[in-house]
């Protein structure tokens, strides 16, 4: 058994916990492994077959879903968009996208779930089982929320219903005489949580690094592990431990970056150490002083060190910000 088609459900366009740099960019276009976690997800959709998916947004996303995402042909797959409103939950998302799922098993993910195992086992379960729904679940008792669903047409036709969708789609099929399971997959929810568990899933993605061949200009540099650098970037004098991910036209000098970083496109290191950190484009770090560990900075932030006398701390954050001084 395949399955065609799959439901995306994007969500808002911000809420939850506030990330640098996130708002008014929808979460799921925030970039972990310097790609946006929507692409991974699509990837992750054509890898198991899926050839069609129908995406659901608000409408405060929708605009910047589908200039990213486009019709989707970069991934193999038909992507359709449609809005939708996220206080109608599940059940409104099955009502706004019913007509293009045609009557068909599908797969359901809410944007930003990463999936980090195949999907055909699943599949292959969900069919050999005659399932009505499967719950892939986290293996944490404390987590409820499902990164994705297989549905059968009959539980898209129950689960529709709000009351039925209401709250558990599990118990909602199971009460009117639908065959349900839970599975428990390794998965992700970096759009549900909130720095720690974006830097957690940046973490999971760069661990499937494979080294790339290093067209970069790279002087006086030590390279250790899996480390991407992006042809454009400029790296001198430094230390790349990996795994690590650079983008175009970085410019990276006397510094350290550790495992677990994404330096995004621009980037300006100078002189500084960074590691298990995520650095967004045109971002810049100049003689910081100390090494940088589990932080998140924001698209063209600057974190520098002045030499004027007499000396102070200057500093300018945004909504959601942290500083931590040691």
């Amino acid at each position: 058994m395949e399955i065609a088609r799959a439901l995306l459900i994007v969500g808002e366009a911000g809420g939850g916990h506030p990330w640098p740099g996130a708002p008014p960019t929808p979460k799921p276009l925030f970039p972990i492994g310097n790609r946006p976690i929507l692409f991974h997800q699509l990837e992750s959709l054509s890898s198991a077959g899926v050839l069609e998916a129908v995406m659901v947004s608000e409408r405060a996303a929708s605009s910047a879903i589908l200039d990213a995402v486009d019709d989707g042909q970069r991934w193999g797959l038909r992507v359709r968009h449609l809005e939708w409103a996220p206080s109608s939950g599940l059940s409104g998302a099955l009502q706004v996208s019913r007509p293009a799922l045609l009557d068909e098993p599908v797969l359901v993910q809410y944007g930003g779930s990463l999936l980090r195992e195949r999907m055909y086992p699943h599949i292959s379960a969900f069919a050999r089982e005659q399932l009505d729904t499967l719950a892939l679940r986290l293996p944490e008792p404390d987590q409820h929320l499902a990164p994705g669903y297989l549905l059968s047409p009959r539980a898209i036709s129950i689960l529709s219903h709000r009351a039925a969708g209401a709250g558990n789609p599990v118990a909602g099929v199971r009460a009117r005489g639908g065959r349900v399971r839970e599975q428990p997959v390794d998965a992700c929810l970096p759009c549900h949580g909130n720095l720690e568990a974006l830097l957690e899933s940046n973490r999971r993605v760069l661990e499937d690094l494979r080294p790339a061949p290093l067209g970069a200009t790279l002087h006086a540099t030590t390279i250790q592990g899996a480390v991407d650098v992006h042809p454009t970037a400029r790296v001198e004098r430094s230390l790349l431990r990996g795994p690590l991910v650079i983008g175009a036209g970085a410019r990276i000098s006397d510094a350290y970056v550790g495992p677990y970083t994404s330096i995004g496109g621009g980037v300006v290191i100078e002189g500084s150490e960074i590691e298990h950190s995520i650095v967004l484009e045109r971002a810049e770090l100049r003689f910081v002083g100390t090494r940088l560990e589990s932080s998140v900075i924001g698209r063209g932030a600057r974190v520098a060190r002045g030499f004027e006398l007499p000396g102070a701390m200057r500093i300018s954050v945004g909504n959601g910000a942290e500083v931590i001084l040691r």
